[in-house]
C-alpha cells in the first residue's frame, strides 16, 4: 500500500498551480470533525500526508485521495455551495463549499468521463442531481448567493481526473481556515484519518438496526427514533437495507409521514400541477394540503422532490401538532440561537419547537442552522418529539 501511494504521489507532481499554494499559507492545524468525503465502504481509496509536498515551484496545499473513477463524493461538513465554475475550466471540475463551521472546503478534479466510455460526462455524471440541476438552470457559475445548501454526508459529486488526466483519478481535497481561498490552508490529513478510524464514511455498514438498515448507527443521535418510526410505518427506507439518514428530506416524504402520524383522510394532490394521479404520494399530499399543514411551493406546484429547510420545518411542525406558543416570541428564539433573527419569518415557530423540546439546535447548540436542509435522520427525532409534545 505504501509503495502504491508513493508511486501515485510521484505521478501528481505535475498538478497545476491551482492545486498548490505558497508555503506561508499552510497550517497543520488540529483534527476537524468531518465525514470522510468519499463513499468507500470497501476500502478502495488511499491517501498519504502529502500536504506541503513540492509541486515544482509551488507547495501542495491539500490531501489527494486516490481511488477509482465514479466513486461518490460527499460533503465533509454541511454548508453552502460557494463556487462551482461552469462550463468546465482547464483545471477541471471544482466544487467549493462554505462550511457551517467557518472553514471552506474545496473538491477538485471531479469526474468528466461518461460511465459508458462514450466521451465527456453529463452534468449528472459529474455532480449530484441537486447541484447538476442548479448549474443547468443557471447556465453559469454557481456562487454562494445562489443559496445551494448541502448537509454533512450528502452526495455532491463523483471522483475523477478532470484537469489532471495525466495523473491517476483522485479527489484533491482542500480545507481553508475561512470562507476564502486566500485564507490559510489547513492540513486535512489527520482529520481524514480520524474520520476513517471512527467509521464516519459514507456507505459504511453498521450492525443491522432493528428496522433492518445497515447505514443507521444504532447508537447515533437518531438511530432509535428511525427504528421506531419505520417499524410504525411512519417512515420508510431508501432501499432494501438502507435508510440514507444523511440525505435531505423531501417535501413528499414529509407529507406522507405527517399524514400517517395524524391519520389524515386521503386528499386530492392532483390540485398541484406537478402531482398527477399516479404520483406515489398524491393522496398524502392532498391530505396535508387540506389540513393546511404543508401547502404549495408556488406557481401551482407542490415540489414533492424539493428539500425542506430546518426553519421551514419548524413552522410545519407547529401547525401539524397544534403546538401552543405560550409566552415565547421570535425574540425568544434570537436569545437562544445566535443565528436566528427575532423578526425572521419562522423565528416564532423556532422558539415554540425549542420550548416544546422538538429541537435543541445544531452544533454546539448555540445555533439553529435554519437554512440547512432537514435530513432523513433528523426528521425521525423531530417527529418523535412532536408526537410527545402533542400528547
Amino acid at each position: 500500500m505504501l509503495q502504491r501511494c508513493l508511486a501515485l504521489t510521484a505521478a501528481l507532481l505535475l498538478i497545476p498551480a491551482l492545486s498548490a499554494t505558497p508555503a506561508a499559507a499552510h497550517h497543520d492545524g488540529g483534527i476537524i470533525d468531518l465525514t470522510y468525503p468519499v463513499a468507500d465502504p470497501e476500502g478502495r481509496t488511499s491517501f498519504i500526508d502529502d500536504f506541503r509536498h513540492s509541486r515544482g515551484e509551488r507547495i501542495h496545499g491539500a490531501t489527494d485521495i486516490m481511488g477509482p473513477k465514479h466513486l461518490r463524493i460527499h460533503a465533509a461538513v454541511g454548508g453552502t455551495v460557494s463556487f462551482t465554475p461552469y462550463p468546465e475550466p482547464s483545471y477541471g471540475w471544482l466544487l467549493s463549499i462554505n462550511g457551517d463551521d467557518g472553514h471552506m472546503y474545496r473538491y477538485l478534479h471531479l469526474n468528466n468521463d461518461a460511465r459508458d466510455g462514450s466521451g465527456r460526462a453529463s452534468l449528472e455524471e459529474t455532480f449530484a442531481p441537486k447541484i447538476a440541476e442548479a448549474i443547468r438552470a443557471k447556465g453559469t457559475t454557481l456562487q454562494a448567493s445562489d443559496g445551494i445548501r448541502v448537509v454533512r454526508g450528502e452526495h455532491i459529486a463523483y471522483l475523477g481526473d478532470s484537469g489532471a488526466e495525466w495523473a491517476p483519478p483522485h479527489l484533491h481535497f482542500e480545507i481553508f481556515a475561512q470562507h476564502s481561498q486566500n485564507s490559510t490552508r489547513i492540513n486535512p490529513y489527520e482529520s481524514l484519518r480520524s474520520a476513517l478510524q471512527r467509521g464516519d464514511v459514507p456507505g459504511a455498514a453498521f450492525p443491522q438496526s432493528e428496522a433492518g438498515f445497515v447505514d443507521v448507527d444504532p447508537n447515533g443521535a437518531h438511530g432509535a427514533a428511525i427504528d421506531r418510526l419505520v417499524s410504525a410505518g411512519v417512515l420508510v427506507g431508501c432501499g432494501p437495507d438502507r435508510y440514507c439518514p444523511n440525505d435531505p428530506l423531501m417535501r413528499g416524504h414529509l407529507a406522507t409521514a405527517i399524514a400517517v402520524v395524524l391519520d389524515l383522510p386521503d386528499g386530492d394532490g392532483t390540485r398541484f400541477d406537478d402531482v398527477d394521479a399516479n404520483h406515489p404520494y398524491a393522496a398524502e399530499i392532498g391530505a396535508v394540503a387540506d389540513a393546511r399543514i404543508l401547502t404549495g411551493y408556488g406557481n401551482g406546484r407542490f415540489g414533492a422532490d424539493r428539500p425542506l429547510s430546518r426553519e421551514q420545518l419548524a413552522s410545519v411542525l407547529v401547525d401539524a401538532f397544534r403546538l401552543d406558543s405560550g409566552s415565547v416570541t421570535g425574540a425568544t428564539a434570537a436569545e437562544r440561537f445566535t443565528d436566528v433573527s427575532p423578526n425572521g419569518a419562522h423565528a416564532h415557530n423556532i422558539a415554540i419547537t425549542h420550548a416544546k423540546g422538538l429541537t435543541v439546535g445544531c452544533g454546539d447548540r448555540t445555533r439553529y442552522c435554519g437554512r440547512q436542509d432537514v435530513t432523513r435522520g433528523q426528521i425521525a427525532s423531530f417527529l418523535e418529539n412532536g408526537i410527545a409534545a402533542a400528547r
